[in-house]
């Protein structure tokens, strides 16, 4: 029998999943605080594309289940100390966010879905 449970889901573009799977990046970077705060549970959802308000992608996957306990503003001086892993291209600028990713684990049934903007719900077989 199959179970559906709903979660909450943030689609983040290739490798930065696979480098918060490996230890190598421990926040997530945006220009946006999340609706609430501890937010726990929250599905890391691959997708190779960079979305835009509107966009989907169909190619996504579940990858990661994690929890965000903490924001706080991204300064220049964080962006200077972090690694290519953790900024993978991205340029300092002000009014972003680091959101503190903690309780990381891997999902091993890794399934397909859309990959979206914002945070959003996902419905996976538990």
């Amino acid at each position: 029998m199959v179970i559906l449970k709903e979660y909450n889901a943030l689609s983040i573009v290739y490798p930065a999943v696979q480098n918060i799977l490996k230890g190598l990046k421990s926040v997530e970077i945006r220009s946006w605080l999340p609706p609430e705060l501890p937010l726990y549970d929250l599905v890391l959802v691959e997708n190779n594309l960079y979305l835009n308000d509107g966009d989907v992608d169909p190619n996504g996957k579940t990858i990661a289940l994690v929890d965000v306990i903490k924001v706080e503003e991204w300064t220049y001086q964080d962006s200077l100390q972090q690694n290519s892993h953790i900024k993978i291209g991205r340029e300092w600028k002000p009014g972003y966010f680091l959101w503190h990713l903690e309780n990381i684990r891997e999902i091993n049934n890794k399934e397909k879905c859309l990959a979206k903007k914002g945070i959003y719900s996902i419905k996976l077989n538990t």
